[in-house]
């Protein structure tokens, strides 16, 4: 089967697996999500300054031209992200990938805000680019941050590294998180440490940090993650990925495994 057959069954299996299409983050979340960035909620922002100067008229028409549905039109209890959309964020992952898998010789930092959904993605992705040749960041791998930071103020927060991904973790559990704090300390780290950062793959907070910072970054943002199609929309950022992202990992293995033989060349 070539590529651009493979492609067609993919749009086919990620409205099956409402991964594209019809999503379960629903048009209301989305509207509440996007109002809740422009009052300055840190779980929204992503560690982003541009909610600053921005209107809810400017994001609804970003989200739009990010998931290609209209969050304030139609039933507000579904949601939508249109399959063409997140084919063309899957090669545009791919192709940027395609450099660092072909000639390595990069430095790459992973890392996700949504383990239970993405982080076999990442650490895919990771071994993939590590036996490319490229090297993989651990940076801060177990550290502590001295500040609290959102609902877990009452522990520790911390770094943590699986497959090569950097996670948030509190005590002895592995977050869902929004907030740039933990990517912002690493970003700090390797900067001290005088290395280069050549690519990030992220999302979330994780994504909006390193966007901030300046970074080549390809982000993985759902219908919710309105800081990230504004960031893109007002040139600061790229590649954005849309996708339902907080499935089973299993059901968004056909994504990695398709990003990767894009990526290589490589037509099945």
């Amino acid at each position: 089967m070539g590529i651009a057959h493979e492609a067609a069954d993919l749009r086919d299996l990620l409205v099956e697996r409402s991964l594209s299409g019809g999503i379960r983050t629903v048009r209301r979340q989305s509207l509440a999500y996007a109002h809740k960035m422009l009052e300055g909620d840190p779980d929204n922002t992503f560690g982003l300054e541009d909610w600053r100067t921005a209107s809810i008229d400017e994001v609804v028409t970003v989200v739009e031209a990010g998931i290609g549905d209209r969050i304030t039109d139609g039933d507000p209890e579904l949601g939508y992200i249109a399959p063409e959309h997140t084919l063309a964020g899957i090669r545009a992952h791919a192709d940027a990938l395609a450099p660092f898998l072909r000639d390595g010789g990069g430095t790459v930092l992973l890392a996700t805000g949504h383990p239970t959904g993405l982080l076999d993605h990442y650490a895919d992705l990771a071994r993939a680019l590590r036996n490319a040749g490229n090297q993989i960041v651990r940076v801060l791998d177990d550290h502590r941050l001295e500040r609290a930071v959102g609902a877990h103020a009452a522990g520790e927060t911390g770094i943590r590294f699986f497959g090569g991904v950097a996670c948030a973790f509190h005590d002895e559990a592995i977050l869902h998180t929004h907030r740039p704090d933990h990517m912002e300390a690493m970003i700090a780290a390797v900067a001290a440490g005088g290395v280069r950062i050549d690519l990030v793959i992220a999302d979330h907070g994780m994504a909006g940090a390193a966007i901030a910072a300046g970074l080549h970054t390809l982000s993985i943002a759902d219908a919710n993650d309105i800081a990230l199609f504004l960031a893109r929309a007002r040139g600061r950022h790229e590649h954005v990925l849309p996708i339902e992202d907080n499935f089973t990992p299993a059901e968004f293995a056909p994504v990695t495994a398709y990003m990767l033989r894009r990526a290589t060349g490589i037509a099945v």
